[in-house]
């Protein structure tokens, strides 16, 4: 056996999680050095307190601008992005041990898949690594326009604060200036690193399951024991060498067609009754692992994608109408198309991977019926297929708040949706 043509896939896993653990959201392990423990300490200290100052700065421009409804529409687009990013931060604080669970459900599946000889399940789980390490530096890049237009650009454009805002002192002096500066800053840079974070380890966790429900949805075709091999730990070298060369322009259908039986746990190496009735009782119980795990997903993700559906909408249609009646306003211009592009890439990618989801979950049904179970003789296999496909017919969703499916649907009905409100408004403003 010789090394492994794959590097991990949780290199970007890793630093998001440490990153998360640095802005004081989730603890250290106890194995941590000192000098990690306190910084933890720090950010749990340190940044809610300059959070809170700042919202109260941002509340009492508010109020005292309570007639002017474009002061209050600008600040509370930067008050919505900065509650969702706060709220999925507090979600993730309060429910650390479930979240470490969960990661650790999917992707110590997937540590086994890469283990895997089939060059299919390989070249499955090296396209995800290659749009996982992509979507990682999209992210990076739209956080970074973004953080330069709200810290550098704005500033410029009106010689003043990043964020409309009213102190309690005097920021028309030099030092108190410095000071309420660096309070935005800090803020908006805190706030941009959390969610680059937060959204892409939540990503993650999307991305994994889909990647083990193809490959269950292979082994579901593969249980004929005697046409199919289970696929070892053995990789060839005439594999590792095609693993090593990839190249994700030249990926075709036949590279990702899965040849062999593949095990999700090291231990069913161990465990093999090779035969149908064995291989299709392990497809049904990773079936129902992954069941969980996406009931799970449901469970912590609901509440924050309900609030990321209706500030990303809200996000979209005040922008767009901003940008769209202040044309010549280059600070409102800069600010309302920054805001317009991430509620625009966060709705888009959190329903592109709901729709991959729903789509390879209802592929199992059709890779149930196409198993082979009409050619074995036994009465209790046909049972147990049957009793299996009733249960891979109940959709499994990604929900938001329980209601809204996460779908390419819902996602061109909100587009739909915060176009009819930019034409109501841009009317009504015309009429005026």
């Amino acid at each position: 056996m010789i090394k492994r043509p794959i590097e991990t896939h949780r290199k970007y896993l890793d630093k998001c999680i440490h990153c998360i653990r640095f802005c004081g959201i989730w603890k250290f392990d106890s194995s941590a050095s000192t000098y990690h423990k306190l910084m933890n300490l720090f950010g749990k200290i340190f940044n809610p307190t300059l959070l809170i100052f700042h919202f109260l700065t941002l509340f009492a421009d508010i109020v005292a601008n309570y007639n002017d409804l474009i002061i209050i529409a600008d600040d509370g687009c930067f008050l919505a992005g900065s509650f969702t990013v706060c709220f999925k931060a507090y979600e993730f604080h309060l429910l650390n041990n479930i979240y470490m669970k969960i990661i650790n459900d999917v992707h110590d599946s997937v540590d086994v898949l890469q283990k895997s000889c089939d060059l299919g399940v390989l070249t499955i789980i090296k396209q995800y690594i290659f749009f996982e390490t992509l979507d990682f530096f999209l992210l990076i890049y739209v956080v970074t326009v973004l953080g330069v237009g709200l810290i550098v650009l704005l500033p410029l454009t009106r010689g003043g604060l990043p964020v409309r805002a009213i102190f309690p002192f005097d920021v028309t002096k030099p030092l108190m200036h410095k000071i309420a500066f660096f309070i935005q800053a800090y803020n908006i840079s805190f706030g941009l690193v959390t969610i680059v974070a937060l959204e892409y380890l939540s990503w993650g966790l999307m991305r994994w399951t889909i990647v083990q429900l193809k490959v269950l949805s292979s082994n579901y075709r593969n249980c004929n024991s005697d046409k199919v091999p289970i696929a070892s730990f053995n990789v060839t070298k005439n594999t590792y060498n095609k693993i090593k060369n990839f190249n994700i322009l030249k990926v075709d259908d036949e590279d990702i067609e899965i040849h062999n039986f593949i095990v999700f746990e090291e231990k069913e190496l161990n465990s093999i009754n090779d035969c149908f009735n064995w291989r299709f009782r392990t497809c049904i119980r990773h079936h129902q692992r992954l069941i969980k795990i996406i009931y799970d997903l449901n469970d912590i993700f609901t509440v924050s994608l309900l609030i990321q559906l209706g500030v990303s909408t809200f996000l979209m249609c005040l922008n767009g109408y901003l940008a769209f009646m202040f044309p010549h306003d280059n600070q409102r211009l800069i600010r309302s198309v920054l805001y317009l592009v991430a509620g625009f890439v966060q709705l888009l990618y959190w329903c592109g991977f709901g729709n991959e989801l729903k789509f390879q979950a209802n592929d199992l049904t059709t890779s149930q019926w196409m198993s082979g179970w009409e050619d074995k003789f036994d009465g209790g296999i046909k049972n147990l297929v049957t009793t299996s496909m009733i249960r891979t017919m109940q959709p499994l969703e990604v929900r938001a708040g329980g209601l809204f499916i996460l779908s390419m649907e819902t996602f061109l009905s909100i587009l739909k949706t915060s176009y009819s409100v930019f034409v109501l408004l841009t009317t009504v403003s015309d009429e005026e």
